[in-house]
């Protein structure tokens, strides 16, 4: 049995795999070329470099032996993870990950992912933490999509948190996390890695250490 088959055949996905997909579910994107596939994360080349470069790279090449390029894009403040494979392609989409456009209404893995982890990639490449008032934060998730984010939100719920609902704006759909207990929960158990969350909660919640640091 080759590698893809493999991984095809798998009922639940790892660790790893669970928090790929959620990753190129927030922000990635495969694309068929004439004798490929082209896969693509995508993030600013301030905020989410360190994470991209030194996290996302290396769970591609831990799951699946594949080793991503950086590339900037001239004169915008964005920057690219990419590699051409069909097969690798051809495995996370099996998981669930469409070719081209993503289809809005039927968003959400085809195999069982382990939450925490799938949360995490979603919310590391398109979620925020922002203040709220004073050192109250709060986490947002907002996409395009209704049937994804129900699907985010249902497992947030499953984990012992109480989101918002789930709430459409001029062209996405949102919902927040709100209690305080709730914030300082789900970075423990979700475990966001991209440092750029991690520095903004570090901001709100002890501006103290800032102004001290001056």
């Amino acid at each position: 049995m080759n590698e893809a088959a493999q991984f095809e055949r798998t009922a639940l996905l790892t660790e790893q795999e669970s928090e790929i997909l959620g990753i190129l579910f927030g922000d990635g994107c495969l694309s068929r070329t004439e004798r490929s596939v082209l896969i693509t994360i995508t993030g600013n080349k301030v905020d989410d470099e360190k994470y991209l470069l030194g996290h996302v790279r290396g769970l591609f090449l831990k799951a699946f032996d594949l080793e991503l390029t950086s590339r900037y894009r001239h004169g915008e403040n964005t920057m690219d993870l990419y590699r051409h494979s069909k097969k690798v392609a051809s495995v996370l989409h099996s998981w669930g990950m469409p070719f081209g456009l993503k289809k809005l209404e039927d968003l959400r893995p085809k195999i069982e992912v382990i939450p925490s982890a799938f949360i995490r990639g979603v919310f590391d490449t398109d979620g925020s933490v922002y203040r709220k008032y004073g050192p109250y934060a709060q986490i947002q998730f907002k996409a395009a999509s209704n049937g994804f984010m129900g699907f985010v939100r249902e497992h947030l719920v499953a984990l012992g948190f109480h989101p918002t609902r789930l709430r459409p704006d001029e062209t996405k759909f949102r919902f927040s996390l709100c209690r305080q207990n709730e914030i300082d929960a789900f970075f423990r158990i979700v475990s966001p890695t991209n440092p750029k969350h991690l520095e903004r909660l570090r901001r709100i919640r002890h501006p103290d250490l800032l102004t001290a640091a001056r």
